[in-house]
This record gives C-alpha cells, sequence and structure tokens, in this order.
C-alpha cells in the first residue's frame, strides 16, 4: 500500500512539475543582447539601426551578414531646457534627406520623472543628431521650460510628463503619437508640419486607460489600422503587448484591446513590449525588448520587479517577431534567431 501511495505521488510531481519545465524551454532568443529597453528600429538601404533609452539615446546598427554592434551614442548634447537624466524611448524617422529623433528627455517643474518630447536632427542614422528649436515640441504647461508647440491642456488627465513618441507618415502628412504620463494614462496623436519639427495642430486623444499604456506605434495595411502598446508595470514579467484595430485613424473609442505578446504566448519572456513595427520588403517585424538575467539570455523569473533594486540584476534585451495578419489578426508567424 506505501509503495502504491508513494509511486501515486511521484505520478503527481511529475505532472506538475514537467509543464513547467516545457514552458521554461519554449522562449526565442534575444537578436540583441544589452540594455535596450523601448527600442525604434529603422532601415537604411540594407542596414538596420536600432535607438534605445539611455543616458544620451543609445545606438546600435546592424550590416547584412553580420551582427548586431553597438556604436556611439546618438544625440551630441541635449537641449538648454532639458536637465540631466535617462532619456526614455526615443523614435527615428526619415523626412526627406534629413533624419529626425522625438526623444523624451528629463525637464524641470514636473518631478522627479517628469520628461518631455523634443527634436534632434541629422543627415543619417549613425550621425550625431543634435537639438533643433528653442522650446519642446510637446510638454505640459506646467513644465518650467519655454512654451512647447502642443502644450498638452487635458484638466482631468495628470499633468506630470509626456514620454514615448512615436513618428508615423500617410499620405504625405505627418502625426506624432506620444502618451501622458502616469495615471490615468492615454494615447495621443499630434499632427506635425511637413519638416517633422513642429506641430500642425492640436493633439487628440486616440486611447485612455486607468492603468498603464504606453509606447504606442501606428500601422495601415488593407485590414485598417493598428495601434499597438505596451500595457501594465513595465518592470515586472506581466508587461504585454497589445494591439486595436480602427478604421479611422482618430477614432479608437470602440476598439478592442488584445493580447499579442505576454508571458505566456512567448514561453516565458519576462515583461515582452515596448514594440516597436517596421515593414520592410514586404515583411512586416515588431523589434521588442524583455528583462533577461545581467549576464544570460535567460529570461527574469516570475516574481521580477525591477523597481525593487531588481534592475540592478537585469537587463532588456531585444527581440524580432515575424507578424502577420490572418484574418486582420496580427499573429506571431516566428521570432527571428540571433545574428
Amino acid at each position: 500500500m506505501l509503495r502504491l501511495a508513494c509511486a501515486a505521488v511521484l505520478l503527481l510531481a511529475t505532472f506538475l512539475v514537467a509543464p513547467a519545465a516545457a514552458f521554461a524551454e519554449t522562449y526565442p532568443e534575444p537578436v540583441l543582447v544589452g540594455d535596450v529597453g523601448d527600442p525604434s528600429v529603422v532601415a537604411d538601404g540594407r542596414r538596420l539601426v536600432v535607438v534605445a533609452t539611455g543616458a544620451q539615446v543609445d545606438r546600435a546598427v546592424k550590416e547584412p551578414g553580420r551582427d548586431w554592434r553597438w556604436t556611439e551614442p546618438v544625440l551630441a548634447s541635449r537641449p538648454d531646457w532639458a536637465r540631466k537624466g535617462a532619456i526614455w524611448a526615443a523614435d527615428l524617422t526619415r523626412v526627406g534627406n534629413r533624419w529626425l529623433l522625438y526623444f523624451a528627455v528629463p525637464v524641470r517643474g514636473l518631478g522627479r520623472e517628469g520628461r518631455c518630447i523634443g527634436v534632434a536632427v541629422a543627415r543619417g542614422p549613425l550621425k550625431t543628431f543634435r537639438p533643433v528649436g528653442t522650446r519642446p515640441l510637446v510638454c505640459p504647461a506646467r513644465a518650467k521650460v519655454p512654451a512647447a508647440a502642443d502644450p498638452v491642456v487635458v484638466p482631468d488627465l495628470p499633468s506630470k510628463g509626456v514620454i514615448d513618441p512615436s513618428a508615423y507618415e500617410e499620405g504625405g502628412r505627418r502625426y506624432l503619437l506620444y502618451k501622458t504620463d502616469r495615471k490615468p494614462s492615454s494615447l495621443r496623436l499630434l499632427p506635425l508640419t511637413a519638416s517633422g519639427r513642429n506641430a500642425a495642430g492640436a493633439s487628440v486623444e486616440l486611447v485612455r486607460s486607468d492603468g498603464v499604456i504606453e509606447n504606442p506605434v501606428l500601422l495601415r495595411n488593407a485590414a485598417g489600422y493598428y495601434l499597438f502598446a505596451s500595457e501594465g508595470d513595465f518592470a515586472r514579467c506581466t508587461y504585454r503587448q497589445t494591439w486595436r484595430r480602427s478604421a479611422s485613424l482618430t477614432a479608437w473609442a470602440d476598439a478592442v484591446p488584445a493580447v499579442l505578446l505576454d508571458r505566456t504566448t512567448t514561453g516565458g519572456l519576462c515583461g515582452p513590449g515596448g514594440g516597436d513595427v517596421l515593414v520592410r520588403q514586404g515583411r512586416t517585424t515588431l523589434y521588442f525588448h524583455g528583462w533577461v538575467r545581467l549576464h544570460s539570455t535567460k529570461p527574469k523569473g516570475a516574481s521580477f520587479w525591477g523597481w525593487n533594486g531588481g534592475e540592478r540584476e537585469a537587463r532588456r534585451a531585444m527581440y524580432a517577431a515575424r507578424l502577420a495578419f490572418p484574418g486582420g489578426v496580427p499573429t506571431v508567424v516566428r521570432y527571428l534567431p540571433a545574428g
């Protein structure tokens, strides 16, 4: 009887442990190891360039047939109206024969983490970018800076800063998406001038959340407009990449959110999010980050929390997922290998 009981316990233990072990072995490997928070990836001819959160905006490049390699930071200097602190979630885009960088930099008057959005310009994505203008492009009116082109006057939202700029172009018209910081949070769309360096009207709200919604990216194809975003606490493994679809550029009230990437769907990645979409040669690729151990590519465990000192033992590696849209639904076809 005792032998049968022991066998039953062993069988139960195997049943409970085996799925967890299999789950831990299915996650993809990153394409770029390092601290690549909130990646923005662009194509310049046959090479790819990524910029990411960093002191002066971190940057890496991938030449055909070669691995990604880190190069010098993007910004030569920061604007006079900015203060010290990491520059978050920058975005690269080409306008004519120039390249623009939109970046979220700390400012005075909005608290410890308050940031506003500025613009820098260069002749190429691997050149040194220099800030343009004497004021922010987007910044709450209460900040101690020159009045911004878009002062973000939204009475029922926190006036704590704006982050996560993301460029979008359609039919020769340019726009900038961004997030209003703190809770409730919102995603907004700002029309830009043809140069991409100034506002061409007032911003409009696309989506609002009682929690955290951020990192907006717009894509349009035959099925409509797609708004990709990240939701949750970026410092936890529960952070996730979501998507919405609309028939209109600005009407998102009825768009139902759905999860594209989370810890379960990726086989164990910790906090997959901060995604950027690149359409190149007819293929759509989502580049995103996830928390890994400091000295390996193994994802952090489910209990990880970056704000609790955990960031000293972790970094955000960059992954790449090829997307398809069967029935209009963004779907991961495969993850790209490293190199």
